[in-house]
């Protein structure tokens, strides 16, 4: 696995560039010359391998902004309504979503300078594979468009009105195709998934014909499988339930779910179940920027320590108490939450003493750091592997493929499949699970399940938009576990409906109108893309 940095050293002439005020800007900047990263395809796998590379790198001098985490906590998990960190309440707007039309908050721009620095080092990676293709440069070019179609997913998530409310032809996104830099105009939503799905079945195509995969370790690189997956969650947000299915099957066929004892072993290295990893070890560690740093309570940093994680009670009470995954997570008994302990409670859940506070620094004590402040629902589920916060984050796993295909079976009105789905997810970690549900009451247990297996994995936020939810945060009073900060009604609160937000939807960043004056900041009333067809 050290290998990667070997590579990542190498291709950092394309993908470790400083940010500057040009965020497309894509000269080398090392002495390395792209003639001759790309004069073979063994050295252009280097380029390919520094895509990983950009999953994992710091960026915009903050700390926390790295790349894929980043996403999964600022923009999916801390919006959402599995997570609250304990009793960081300076970063409530973060949390109750209202950034999104900041246009010059960081939080606004920073998946779109991550995803647009990917697919801009996806395109130079493209246009440098020859006509005439060995099978090495095919599965050079797959990897590539693998990522490319990611990255344009991704994006399209935080930056697009849900599929339904335009049918996609609400504004998508400027389709950067090649390394050119000038102003271009943004395509419509579905012409953004139409190359992502162009995207995806060359590469597939092309996957299979040179019949070269990745070596069994290395998954933190695309392959087929990969891109499948990536095909799998672009047509859930696309409403394409048939191709759903398809790809679903197709992308976990050969990753069969971890065991319960994998489960919890702290999320930090990739199981049988992995289809693709962001990698992190000691060799190229963002020390107090990683994932782990905000994301656990086992590390050392402050944010860690201080600001744990907490899963919202909401997310495991509709779980069988038997199930083996719960045991992750702090979970105060009656005894240790009693009328009188809940009397005392303060809002932020926060305990310094007591019955809970002992156990769970005795039986948690190598899941959580020595200091790391203690709260009722403390999430044990990440936990750092070495050093402040080195460890791999899943971005895809066979459990995510199991509840895209049931999602898709239910709106099908498929609900045997549905049963029959949720039981193979549930089954190796409750014993005797069976679903005999329908209706509304087969979709909530749907939900609860995906919910609660994927918390903290970058679902939660997107998946309540995918859906058209309400955001439902209930404090102690009302029978929850979320702080008051983060809770509350109004336009500024954490309770709100599936209009409000800006509809969940992030504006463009400065970075990008300031950059190209062919698109503007809002989606403009009555749009509809220019942008011809045989273009995409």
């Amino acid at each position: 696995m050290k290998k990667i940095a070997t590579y990542l050293a190498i291709a950092s002439a394309l993908t470790l560039g400083s940010c500057s005020e040009n965020y497309l800007e894509l000269e080398p900047e090392s002495s390395v010359a792209k003639g001759t990263l790309f004069d073979s395809p063994e050295s252009a796998q280097y380029a390919v391998n520094g895509l990983g590379r950009i999953m994992c790198t710091q960026y915009l001098e903050n700390q926390g902004y790295n790349g894929e985490g980043t996403v999964y906590a600022y923009g999916a998990e801390l919006p959402g309504d599995g997570i609250q960190k304990l009793n960081w309440t300076g970063w409530a707007n973060l949390m109750r979503s209202n950034y999104n039309t900041s246009n010059t908050n960081t939080n606004c721009h920073v998946h779109w300078y991550y995803y647009y620095k990917m697919i801009g080092n996806c395109n130079q990676i493209i246009e440098a594979i020859p006509e005439e293709m060995s099978k090495e440069w095919a599965s050079i070019k797959a990897q590539a468009l693998t990522y490319r179609a990611y990255a344009y997913t991704m994006l399209s998530q935080f930056y697009c009105r849900r599929w339904t409310d335009g049918n996609g032809e609400q504004r998508g996104l400027p389709l950067r195709l090649d390394t050119g830099k000038d102003p271009i105009e943004a395509a419509s939503m579905a012409q953004v998934y139409k190359r992502i799905y162009k995207d995806l079945d060359e590469a597939i195509s092309l996957f299979g014909s040179c019949g070269i995969d990745r070596p069994a370790a290395d998954v933190w690189r695309a392959n087929v499988d990969v891109a499948h997956a990536v095909y799998s969650r672009a047509a859930l947000i696309r409403n394409d339930w048939d191709k759903v299915i398809s790809e679903s099957q197709l992308a976990r066929k050969k990753y069969p779910l971890m065991s319960a004892e994998d489960y919890n072993a702290g999320f930090n290295a990739p199981t049988k179940e992995w289809i693709w990893e962001v990698f992190e070890d000691e060799t190229q560690s963002v020390y107090y920027y990683s994932f782990f740093n905000y994301m656990s309570a086992s590390s050392a940093g402050s944010h860690s320590r201080s600001y744990p994680p907490l899963i919202s009670k909401q997310i495991v009470d509709p779980i069988t108490p038997t199930d083996t995954r719960l045991a992750i997570y702090c979970i105060p008994t009656e005894e240790e939450l009693s009328p009188e302990a809940a009397a005392k409670l303060k809002d932020s859940g926060a305990v310094t003493k007591g019955a809970f506070y002992q156990r769970v620094k005795k039986d948690y004590a190598g899941r959580i750091y020595s200091t790391t402040k203690i709260g009722y629902y403390l999430s044990t589920k990440f936990v750092v592997a070495a050093n402040v916060g080195d460890g791999c984050i899943p971005i895809f796993r066979s459990a995510e493929m199991i509840y895209n295909e049931a999602e898709a079976q239910f709106r099908k009105g498929n609900e045997a499949a549905v049963r029959s789905l949720l039981e193979e997810a549930v089954a190796p970690y409750q014993d005797g699970y069976t679903c005999s549900k329908s209706g509304q009451e087969l979709w909530d247990e749907l939900v609860a399940y995906r919910k609660f297996d994927l918390v903290q994995e970058g679902h939660s936020w997107l998946d309540l938009k995918r859906w058209g939810a309400s955001m439902v945060r209930k404090t102690w009073a009302q029978g929850g576990s979320w702080h008051p900060t983060f809770a509350g009604t109004g336009s500024t609160g954490g309770n709100y409906g599936p209009e409000a937000k800006n509809n969940w939807t992030f504006v463009y960043p400065q970075m990008e109108t300031n950059y190209n004056n062919l698109v503007t900041t809002f989606e403009p009333e009555g749009w509809t893309s220019t942008v011809p067809d045989d273009q995409i």
